[in-house]
């Protein structure tokens, strides 16, 4: 009999249940806001971290000295200024802010740690300084089970395909796209590969 029996076996996605207790209508209103800003926030998160982590793999592969390092980030920080600088003018304070929650949690590192190692300490003393001001805090870590609970639930819808149908079930269009410019836009074959 072997041989003759099929077996099939598949995975089953698990199911993800959010319990929402009775919401008034302002917070919905505040949910809404939230959603149309993580649509902003994280594609620039996701893109920051993924230019710091093959940044970081760079020097670590080529070994770069501190002196190839500076030259480097200082052509990098040109590079992105030029590029993002506009771009990151049109957000609004919130998504900023939220934008430098998810960063953390794509990197692993704060944001003042990142400005840190690669700008210096006191180009993030003044940003910190920056940061505070506008009733944020680059020194303070991304907490998935505590302050930042509502971003991580969205980060899940994002994770499993499923945000694109939030945004829409709930502004009853597609979510706008972001514009990346052309240099770091994946290349045809790293989309394949996903």
């Amino acid at each position: 009999l072997l041989g003759k029996n099929t077996l099939y076996v598949d995975e089953i996605p698990p199911a993800v249940i959010h319990p929402r207790k009775t919401m008034k209508r302002r917070d919905w209103v505040k949910y809404y806001k939230r959603v149309h800003n993580f649509s902003k926030a994280y594609p620039y998160a996701l893109l920051i971290s993924q230019v710091i982590n093959s940044t970081d793999s760079l020097f670590a592969a080529d070994n770069y000295t501190k002196r190839q390092q500076d030259k480097y980030l200082n052509q990098m920080k040109e590079d992105l200024l030029k590029d993002f600088d506009p771009i990151f003018r049109k957000l609004t304070l919130k998504q900023g802010l939220m934008m430098i929650r998810l960063i953390d949690r794509e990197c692993g590192q704060t944001p003042y740690y990142i400005l840190k190692n690669y700008l210096g300490g006191i180009t993030a003393g003044f940003w910190q300084g920056v940061a505070k001001v506008l009733k944020g805090d680059l020194k303070q870590p991304y907490d998935r089970f505590g302050e930042d609970k509502d971003l991580e639930e969205l980060v899940g819808y994002w994770e499993r395909d499923e945000f694109d149908m939030l945004y829409k079930s709930i502004f009853g269009k597609r979510r706008p796209e972001i514009y990346i410019p052309e240099r770091f836009r994946p290349k045809p074959e790293e989309q394949e590969s996903k």
